[in-house]
């Protein structure tokens, strides 16, 4: 699949809602404030709902109950509130059943929130790296919604289900997608953030995701982080202890902090669990 026709595909969109449009806006302005942030949120009912019951659960962490949206907006931080602003827009304007990768609606939209959840509490130690991390571990398998359309559309959507389910390695999930369709997920993911105006370096550590070895050298360690947080959330048929494993062997021949990160697996399958 060409460049061009996925970019047709991301303008098929819906356009990006008020919601949206203004945390972007108040995020982006340095004068911008947790204020004007919740005042935002607030007037859509369904990212107040959600960044509400992700403050409350465990996923997260937090020590104590958040009653407003004012709290929750300072605990969680102007990054973390643009991924929730972007996760309820999905959930509202498009068709989230991803099919080809056994997620319907409401598995992909707890997908989007693991992978989040699980980068942010990795990086409690190092919160600067979320300004890069944070909205991008929430959107970094939007390509699979293109994918799955494209899938649906050919009639291949068993076919490649079928070779999905035997891919024991992002690679080699990789290779099939790019086998089927002819680029992956990663690379329509980057698509899409640069058609939504998202910053370079979001683009990139999502690009590079599965070959760090190739980004640009500052861009290097949040292509490693996300691709280690990918290897934990994965949705391959793949047994969770030896995702775990996997993840934390990968960390650690990447020097990343391995402490921190076995911390936010346990309070991540702890939850999942309970």
């Amino acid at each position: 699949m060409t460049r061009d026709a996925i970019v047709e595909k991301v303008k098929s969109f819906p356009p990006l809602d008020d919601t949206v449009s203004k945390v972007m806006a108040i995020c982006n302005d340095e004068n911008g404030s947790v204020g004007e942030l919740a005042k935002a949120v607030e007037s859509d009912p369904m990212t107040m709902a959600n960044i509400l019951k992700a403050a409350n659960s465990p996923l997260y962490g937090f020590s104590r109950e958040v009653k407003s949206i004012t709290q929750a907006v300072s605990i969680f931080g102007m990054d973390t509130v643009k991924g929730f602003a972007f996760s309820s827009f999905l959930q509202k304007k498009l068709d989230l059943n991803i099919k080809p990768y056994g997620l319907n609606d409401k598995g992909f939209i707890a997908l989007t929130e693991a992978q989040n959840s699980l980068t942010v509490n990795w990086m409690k130690k190092d919160r600067s790296k979320l300004d890069i991390l944070s909205l991008t571990s929430f959107l970094m398998d939007m390509g699979k919604i293109i994918i799955s359309n494209l899938l649906e559309e050919e009639g291949a959507t068993q076919a490649f289900t079928a070779e999905a389910e035997k891919t024991m390695t992002l690679l080699e999930l990789e290779a099939l997608e790019k086998e089927f369709c002819g680029i992956s997920n990663e690379e329509v993911t980057a698509i899409v953030f640069e058609e939504w105006n998202f910053d370079e370096n979001m683009c990139n550590a999502i690009r590079y995701l599965n070959h760090p070895e190739e980004a640009p050298a500052d861009i290097q360690v949040y292509s490693q982080i996300l691709q280690v947080v990918k290897t934990v959330t994965t949705t391959q048929a793949i047994e969770q202890e030896q995702k775990i494993q996997n993840a934390l062997e990968l960390a650690k021949s990447y020097g990343l902090d391995t402490v921190s990160l076995q911390e936010a697996i346990k309070l991540q399958f702890e939850d999942a669990t309970a």
